[in-house]
């Protein structure tokens, strides 16, 4: 029973978006960059330099294109367009991939409030990569991402 009290009274696990990313660029080597988007907060990216192999974060662009979160939700009319709905439906959809011209994008649902996109080189399998990026996700959507 102390053990069952002890789980509710426990406060979210806090990460920060820097650890998130470095899990997410260490799923695989054709990962261009990543950004959360959380709604009322300025998108947040992150990449690895090139030369050096060091991470970066900021909230500029990077070059990437913003997703709508609103694609998610059309892309999931199964379940409705109430977020609250769709949290622990089976169902849902946990990414979509969006293909440009030269790179190719996973957009994945971490909460009702906020996605990631992952942008990928030419040539990867952005199934095999999604359904990484969405386990991945689905263990940290306990965790609140702070800066």
């Amino acid at each position: 029973m102390s053990g069952e009290s002890e789980l509710r009274t426990r406060e979210p696990l806090k990460m920060t978006f820097g650890m998130l990313a470095q899990q997410v660029l260490a799923l695989d080597a054709a990962i261009e960059w990543v950004a959360l988007e959380e709604a009322g907060r300025e998108p947040r990216w992150a990449w690895r330099n090139s030369h050096n192999g060091n991470l970066y974060t900021g909230t500029t662009a990077h070059g990437g294109r913003i997703v709508d979160p609103f694609l998610l939700m059309l892309a999931d009319q199964a379940t409705g367009l109430r977020a609250e709905d769709a949290i622990d439906d089976p169902r849902r959809v946990l990414f979509v991939v969006l293909a440009y011209c030269d790179c190719m994008q996973v957009v994945a649902y971490l909460r009702p409030d906020a996605h990631l996109v992952v942008a990928l080189s030419a040539g990867t399998d952005p199934y095999v990569l999604g359904k990484k990026i969405a386990s991945l996700l689905y263990r940290s959507t306990e965790r609140t991402i702070l800066q």
